[in-house]
């Protein structure tokens, strides 16, 4: 998963998003201190400064979320979207978070979540019967899986 498994849920979905803990001895400035180096536009710049995301539970799953969420967040870039809407997908799945929490489902939220929640956002933009949902759909499991 990454060189220095954390305890906590919202240090492991900072790493995810590829931040180093800005409370670790020696670790330098986390992306977040330097996005305007590190990230390639204003969705992942975005995503990147994000210091936490309530109702993550789950070490290994707030990882993949993070993770996910960066890749995402690419995607948007790439698709020349405005920073509103990476920022009101990663809200979206804020909020899916704490009703998952305040349901107390047994399942805790990860990374095949996050993707199962864009996809569904995705299908209802551009359809659930071409090629490229699959692709997409494909390419971010791929990203969750990859350590």
């Amino acid at each position: 998963m990454i060189a220095h498994e954390p305890d906590d849920p919202q240090e492991a979905f900072r790493a995810g998003l590829g931040a180093v803990p800005s409370g670790r001895a020696g670790a330098g400035p986390g992306l977040a201190e330097a996005a305007g180096r590190w990230a390639g536009g204003p969705n992942e710049s975005m995503m990147v400064a994000t210091p936490r995301l309530s109702g993550l539970s789950d070490v290994r799953g707030a990882w993949e979320t993070g993770r996910v969420l960066r890749r995402i967040a690419q995607l948007l870039d790439q698709a020349g979207a405005p920073e509103a809407v990476g920022r009101q997908f990663r809200d979206n799945v804020a909020a899916a978070l704490m009703v998952q929490r305040t349901r107390k489902r047994g399942t805790p939220w990860d990374g095949a979540a996050t993707v199962d929640m864009f996809m569904e956002v995705y299908g209802r933009v551009l359809g659930f019967d071409d090629a490229a949902f699959t692709a997409v759909r494909k390419a971010l499991l791929a990203a969750v899986r990859q350590s």
